[in-house]
């Protein structure tokens, strides 16, 4: 599936839904943007993103009295995923063995015989 790209807050109220879950409201974004991302955005703010991101497919809104519900319809993994394979195909010409080789180059030492054990479970 071929998502399309989105903003830098558009990312952040993503993720803020991806971690608080579906049927979350905008003053809980709100909440979370704030604690978690020292980000401050107004309800209106938001509510134009959460109108973009349902534009663009990424969510659905359901309104229940005064309150609009918003819910994920991608995954985080989904999105993830996508963008490890942009970032893949962009910035390593499609080459994974490049791609890895770069990770390797920011990791600890720990997390190197992590990945090693990881690969070797590939074998499996």
């Amino acid at each position: 599936m071929k998502l399309i790209e989105l903003s830098e807050v558009e990312i952040l109220i993503m993720k803020s839904i991806w971690k608080l879950r579906d049927g979350i409201t905008v003053y809980e974004i709100i909440d979370y943007l704030d604690q978690v991302y020292d980000r401050k955005y107004t309800r209106s703010t938001v509510k134009t993103y959460i109108t973009k991101l349902k534009k663009k497919g990424f969510v659905d809104t359901q309104v229940k009295g005064n309150y609009s519900y918003i819910t994920a319809k991608i995954t985080e993994e989904m999105y993830r995923e996508e963008q490890m394979e942009l970032m893949k195909d962009f910035w390593h010409d499609g080459s994974m063995k490049e791609l890895v080789q770069t990770l390797t180059h920011t990791i600890s030492k720990e997390e190197k015989e992590e990945l090693k054990d990881l690969i070797d479970d590939l074998d499996d």
